[in-house]
């Protein structure tokens, strides 16, 4: 049995920021973990330093599709969904673009422009499946 997602747009604007900011800062925070374990470590970046290379791609796609399936989500009062669709768009694409880049600076990371594909790859995914779910 599907359930329905009517009630995803019932969730007050404030809120919706708050959740995809929020989702943003985790992006950020595993972009900028260091990639090689160091003595002292959290658990955390000890994680991301120890994830092998497919799950970290596979991680790249789906990351990305639900960040964009969450600002198609927050944007909502944009009406013209093909403006709300570039809007999430640009600022997925761009913001994984603008963490690429920072990674070259990050000890044991490196910034890709496949991750850069990755991203858009997956933001398009979940671009379409917020189109059709919202």
């Amino acid at each position: 049995m599907v359930r329905s997602v009517e009630w995803l747009l019932t969730v007050p604007p404030a809120w919706r920021w708050l959740l995809t900011l929020a989702f943003v800062a985790l992006v950020i925070a595993l972009s900028v973990a260091p990639g090689v374990a160091r003595p002292g470590d959290s658990v955390f970046e000890w994680l991301v330093a120890n994830t092998a290379t497919p799950v970290q791609k596979a991680m790249h796609v789906a990351i990305y599709a639900m960040l964009a399936a969450l600002w198609f989500w927050t944007l909502e009062s944009v009406d013209s969904r093909i403006l709300r669709f570039a809007l999430a768009l640009v600022v997925t694409v761009g913001l994984g673009a603008l963490l690429e880049w920072r990674q070259t600076m990050v000890p044991g990371r490196f910034g890709t422009l496949m991750d850069v594909m990755l991203n858009a790859c997956g933001a398009i995914a979940g671009l379409i499946m917020a189109g059709l779910l919202l």
